[in-house]
């Protein structure tokens, strides 16, 4: 079987080779579709399917070609399920394509769970027309984030099914849950590892609390999104627009001056564009934390605990359902840093869960790649097997 995968990364491979180490930020964000944690799960689509051939597939390409050379297509989804977006454009797209197509990781969006979002038409067109690009009639072709998501399709009259996000299968090995409490209880030098939160949302509270866990336990700071904290930490201080940088000096302003702030985010802000290089600098710390999902799921996929502080319907979400540990953001606003260092320390109960619903899903998504006729990977049976 041929497959083409879908994603919203731009040439990732020739950025990575070819451009990474002097990109502005600009070319950042193209490359890795507005956020940087878009290659955790691109990663890990990749790592769960075998085929004859497995190919790129971008919107724009001709349709009579993609139908031609392919028999399958995959798109690797995110939290698209709401007024924030509308999939009207993807249903024309794969209404030209014309092929059987599996939708991977598909998230709906809300400030918290149970509070269902408004679905723009375009979104429930392409919902609709997902019925018929099923590979057979009655087996369902949408992997969901969790049980919120499938539900919200539910009442659209969707089937989806709520195995969390591929990236939980990045990692080859079987136990990752007792290799995260190993490395725990062994490190030798105490760092935490801080995934930066987003200084427009509700839960700014936070960042005062996670820059101190950086400076006292020697830890950076992990950039996913949004542009202004990527262009501070990439020395793009001066290109900020206005409205932008007050925001930020009123979020940061407790480092001292613009300059201080500046500086600050260039010594201690890192982000990465593909997730092998991202695990490799994870194994440098102890613990991970904060309100980035792939921020926190990325270091434990290298053997490195951690617990994400949910800041919405989607990370509590995918936390949930692929058995990382989680806090909602409102519950520990009042924490100290070492309150919440101390919180982020993984238990053994916390390991086992981890490694047990890690088992399950992946039975599920063999299940679900079997009888939608993908085969499954060596790594994705041999954990579901253990």
């Amino acid at each position: 079987m041929k497959i083409g995968i879908i994603t919203n990364l731009q040439n990732i491979d020739k950025f990575v080779s070819t451009e990474l180490a002097f990109a502005n930020s600009e070319r950042w964000m193209a490359a890795t579709g507005g956020n940087t944690g878009n290659v955790a799960f691109v990663q890990g689509i990749k790592n769960i399917i075998t085929a004859e051939k497995v190919g790129e597939v971008h919107w724009g390409d001709n349709p009579e070609a993609v139908n031609e050379y392919y028999d399958l297509l995959i798109i690797c989804c995110a939290n698209q399920i709401g007024a924030h977006v509308d999939l009207g454009s993807w249903a024309d797209r794969l209404t030209a394509f014309n092929l059987p197509t599996l939708f991977i990781g598909l998230g709906a969006q809300s400030n918290s769970i149970g509070e269902h979002p408004d679905v723009p038409e375009g979104t429930i067109r392409l919902l609709e027309l997902s019925k018929k690009l099923r590979t057979k009639p009655d087996v369902p072709n949408i992997i969901t984030r969790g049980p919120f998501t499938t539900e919200v399709l539910e009442k659209l009259g969707v089937e989806s099914l709520p195995y969390g996000c591929p990236s939980q299968f990045i990692s080859t090995e079987l136990n990752v849950g007792k290799k995260c409490l190993k490395h725990q209880e062994t490190a030798q030098h105490f760092r935490v590892l801080t995934a930066a939160g987003n200084p427009w949302h509700a839960s700014y509270t936070l960042e005062k609390t996670l820059v101190e866990i950086v400076n006292e336990y020697k830890g950076d700071y992990v950039l996913q999104h949004p542009v202004s904290l990527v262009q501070l930490a990439l020395a793009e201080g001066e290109v900020i627009e206005d409205n932008q940088r007050e925001r930020l000096e009123k979020i940061y302003g407790f480092m001292g001056s613009w300059e201080t702030i500046c500086d600050w985010f260039r010594s201690h802000g890192v982000l990465f564009a593909d997730a092998q290089n991202w695990m490799l600098y994870s194994k440098r710390f102890t613990l991970a934390i904060g309100p980035r999902y792939h921020g926190v799921a990325l270091p434990i996929q290298a053997g490195v605990p951690g617990k994400v502080i949910a800041i919405d319907s989607r990370t509590e979400e995918l936390s949930d359902t692929t058995g990382i540990p989680f806090v909602r953001y409102k519950e520990i606003e009042k924490l100290s840093k070492e309150e919440l260092v101390d919180w982020c320390k993984w238990s053994e109960e916390d390991a086992n869960k981890y490694d047990l619903i890690r088992k399950n899903n992946a039975e599920s998504y063999s299940e679900f790649l079997t009888k939608n006729l993908v085969s499954p990977s060596l790594n994705l049976t041999g954990l579901a097997s253990q």
